[in-house]
């Protein structure tokens, strides 16, 4: 596991060599896109896994909110190679406490919120569309949230799953495609393939080798009103799915 402590090791040092380059360009919308890529970029030699992209064709160079399905604590491997023109990231405020981390993803210029029901969720909406709208840059979400990794059998009990191809995709939240609504602004799926070859976490193995994502052709929002939400919400996770099944494939 060398190649995943020297990994994170890179992660914190390029947090720490960032700030002076961010007081300088202080939540600039480029900020975390080229961040993102420089770690990326060292983080494939580190880690021994290549990131392949298909369909860079299908990113956008106007704001759009893009989805991401979620594998790993690596995932910041493909999102960083993909290089997303003024991507940010939706994060809970409580992380500008983290030092190093949490202050670079501050002066980065990703958006903070208070992560909530009711009123909270709303705001986290607004905040969204806000940087969009203002900022004029793109957001990047996992629309299935903090992935459970377990199940419940039949008597009851728990059974741990060490798979996250067992599991599937979780029903994704609408919260995000609700945002991309309000702010009419495309919906771009980005499917990552399974790390599972390349790393095994719970057998504690990482292998060199690479992994495919697949950028697939936007779904316009524009004319689209709440009601449709959900309905763009299920059709995403159908398209990333199905892809999802295809990568699966080429191991």
């Amino acid at each position: 596991m060398w190649r995943l402590y020297l990994t994170n090791f890179w992660l914190l040092l390029m947090t720490i060599l960032a700030l002076p380059f961010l007081l300088i360009r202080f939540r600039h919308g480029d900020n975390t896109s080229f961040l993102m890529y420089v770690y990326a970029w060292l983080a494939q030699f580190t880690s021994g896994i290549r990131v392949q992209i298909l369909g860079r064709e299908n990113i956008l160079s106007e704001p759009a909110v893009y989805v991401f399905n979620h594998q790993s604590s690596l995932d910041g491997i493909p999102l960083g190679m993909l290089r997303v023109p003024r991507l940010v990231i939706i994060g809970k405020k409580e992380i500008v406490y983290v030092p190093f981390i949490g202050w670079t993803f501050y002066l980065a210029g990703n958006v903070l919120i208070n992560r909530g029901d009711g009123r909270k969720a709303k705001d986290a909406l607004d905040a969204g569309i806000n940087a969009i709208q203002k900022r004029r840059v793109s957001i990047a979400i996992f629309p299935e949230g903090t992935r459970n990794r377990s199940t419940e059998k039949a008597s009851g009990a728990r059974e741990q799953v060490a798979d996250r191809e067992a599991l599937g995709f979780l029903p994704f939240k609408r919260g995000g495609f609700q945002m991309a609504i309000d702010a009419q602004v495309p919906v771009v799926p980005i499917v990552i393939q399974s790390f599972k070859h390349v790393y095994d976490k719970q057998a504690g193995i990482m292998r060199r080798g690479t992994v495919l994502v697949k950028v697939l052709p936007a779904l316009h929002t524009r004319g689209l009103g709440h009601k449709e939400a959900q309905k763009l919400t299920e059709e995403t996770q159908r398209l990333m799915e199905a892809e999802f099944e295809v990568l699966k494939q080429t191991h």
